[in-house]
């Protein structure tokens, strides 16, 4: 009887878990099958997407690898690769329900006697910003390009949202157009600092601090609380209304909404989970699978929950990563140690650790950066060394070959 995993999801955590079992496991349990089923054509090196958004700074080649000729070495009857996205899943029927990128649909079914469905399917920027996978690689590429445009054509920029991503896009733009003053660049964070407040207040400051060496203006305790244009026309201005999220002088009333005038704004602000397509039940308040220390949906033994859609860490690379490696390793041993029924054996198994501490890095522009590591303030050079150099792009063609990881260099 065949052993069929199917994976939903090509991105961080789908391909290295299905290289490892295609490298590692299928040559020693010669009836396993594995689908993997997204929608996306290319790997969409998103880490690098905050210099990539801007014009003539990455070309496609460094921002999109393909994925089929990198399965093409395995036995043709050993993989499946489906070009379409989840409906539905039904965890009683093990039935994944899949609409092609063609428009055509197809169920697929399987037995509950082996670890058969991870779900890997990640997050969405919202307001569908390219700095995740929109859905198709055409789509992604599309939107990439457009904001490209919308860039070079603007002579002010607001960056809404001073996240990890925010502050790396405000720091592209102000390394390119701030100190050149080709362009006025301005970031808007709703707290008193850029980023939030489990943060240690130095690395916060430090991102400030390094923002405004580029010339770009960073508005505090503010948030932008009305609709915006973000089209591409030349002369096309937007009307931005700020509303204070703190008052900066208790002992006076808070000040009413400012506005200001910019060509362009970039919203950078808020994840969503790809999740529409399961059941309710299976997913927490925020739309997150609830996720155990097994990586399984909670209540359900047999489908397992990598990465961005799962709720058991923050919605962050290194996370993933980390659960892309205990998840792979598992999953080999469970296929390898022979039949079990669902459920069966799950007690052994060890537990994946969450890491439990803070671990970032951001840069800010092409030099510099700030991050921390537990109670740890990381060097703007080692961010810069380790990050900012290639964002990422010098590995992106291992990675998704399945030579590696975003952690572990032999895969």
């Amino acid at each position: 009887m065949t052993k069929t995993i199917v994976i939903l999801g090509a991105s961080y955590t789908g391909i290295p878990i299905a290289h490892y079992l295609l490298k590692h496991t299928a040559p020693k349990a010669k009836d396993l099958k594995v689908i993997l089923v997204a929608p996306n054509t290319h790997l969409y090196w998103n880490v690098a997407s905050v210099r990539g958004i801007l014009p003539n700074m990455l070309g496609d080649d460094k921002l999109f690898f393909p994925i089929a000729p990198t399965f093409a070495k395995y036995p043709s009857d050993q993989y499946e690769l489906v070009r379409g996205v989840a409906e539905k899943v039904d965890p009683d029927r093990n039935v994944v329900e899949v609409r092609g990128n063609d428009g055509s649909a197809r169920t697929i079914q399987y037995d509950d006697l082996q670890p058969n469905r991870v779900i890997a399917t990640g997050s969405s920027s919202k307001n569908d910003m390219p700095f995740k996978n929109l859905s198709t690689t055409e789509e992604t590429k599309d939107a990439l390009h457009s904001w490209a445009q919308r860039i070079a054509s603007a002579k002010s920029i607001v960056v809404a949202g001073a996240g990890a991503t925010g502050i790396e896009i405000a720091g592209e733009l102000g390394q390119e157009y701030g100190v050149t003053g080709k362009k006025q660049i301005t970031l808007i964070s709703d707290q008193e600092l850029p980023l939030t407040s489990k943060f240690r207040r130095d690395v916060r400051e430090t991102a400030k601090k390094e923002l405004e060496r580029l010339k770009v203006k960073v508005i505090t305790n503010a948030k932008v609380t009305s609709p915006t244009t973000t089209g591409p026309g030349k002369n096309s201005t937007s009307t931005i209304t700020l509303t204070k999220t703190a008052n900066p002088n208790p002992q006076t009333s808070t000040p009413p909404p400012t506005t200001l005038q910019a060509d362009l704004i970039i919203p950078t602000y808020g994840l969503t989970p790809n999740t529409s397509f399961l059941p309710a039940a299976m997913l927490d308040a925020r739309g997150f699978v609830q996720q155990t220390a097994r990586l399984r949906a909670a209540g359900h033994a047999n489908v397992f929950v990598a990465g961005d859609a799962g709720n058991l860490e923050d919605p962050q690379g290194v996370y993933a990563d980390a659960q892309a490696v205990h998840l792979a390793r598992l999953l080999a041993g469970r296929v390898e140690g022979g039949q079990k029924g669902e459920g069966e054996g799950e007690e052994e198994e060890e537990e994946y650790k969450p890491a439990g501490k803070i671990t970032f890095a951001a840069t800010l522009g092409r030099s510099r950066g700030t991050g921390q590591v537990g109670d740890w303030k990381v060097w703007s050079l080692l961010v810069w060394f380790l990050k900012g150099r290639y964002l990422g792009t010098n590995i992106a063609g291992e990675f998704v070959r399945g030579e590696r990881t975003l952690s572990v260099k032999t895969w």
